[in-house]
């Protein structure tokens, strides 16, 4: 229970510390948001080597209604006040549940490439979409942008790429870019923060399928 307790109270003091980076140096909502969603993955990494499938399952369930609750009384502005309707914040909990139900304990390494794609290129495409705005289309009543796509994409081969160079994985460069391609269209017509709870599995999933045929 302590080591619960822990990871509920590093992720909190994480939301307090970027509402105050936000107030105090004005920071863009959607900027704060990526440091939490990014920080938060990065900590999520090591969910595996220190909590049972069960703790894991419990401390999302905290953070659903932690999210839904400081969403209601407009708490947390970092990761709320955003200038669209969006369920990311609430969704993001539930996809680590999904995605540790399909790969824990058993599949370390699909777990946390997905929580890494989720995390990173989701938010650099998120960053660059929003203030650069190449080719913008709509997908579902909000705003897309082709550059935040590519971006995705770019990102996404980045991190695969070191991801299994690290690990000693054999994949051509083209599974690699395959799969970039396969997770950016995956990420580019999903809306509202929906693809928080798609993306980790998905990339588990593609990661695995193209190791298995390499």
């Amino acid at each position: 229970m302590l080591i619960i307790t822990t990871y509920v109270l590093l992720l909190i003091l994480l939301f307090v510390v970027t509402d105050f980076i936000k107030h105090r140096f004005l920071l863009d909502s959607n900027n704060s948001r990526k440091i939490v969603h990014i920080a938060s993955c990065v900590t999520v990494c090591t969910f595996p080597y220190t909590l049972s499938n069960s703790e894991i399952y419990l401390i999302c369930f905290i953070f659903v209604i932690i999210t839904s609750f400081t969403k209601y009384r407009n708490i947390f502005k970092s990761i709320h006040s955003v200038d669209r309707t969006t369920f990311g914040a609430e969704a993001y909990p539930i996809g680590v549940l999904f995605a540790t139900y399909c790969f824990l304990p058993l599949d370390k390494t699909a777990f946390i490439y997905g929580m890494l794609v989720g995390g990173f290129s989701d938010s650099i495409a998120s960053i660059i979409g929003k203030y650069y705005k190449y080719k913008e289309i709509i997908v579902f009543g909000q705003k897309k942008s082709l550059g935040g796509s590519l971006s995705f994409f770019m990102t996404t081969v980045i991190i695969s790429y070191l991801f299994i160079f690290i690990l000693g994985i054999e994949l051509s460069i083209i599974s690699i870019l395959i799969i970039a391609f396969i997770l950016t269209m995956a990420e580019l017509v999903q809306t509202f923060g929906i693809d928080n709870v798609t993306i980790p599995i998905l990339s588990g999933l593609t990661l695995n399928y193209f190791k298995h045929v390499a």
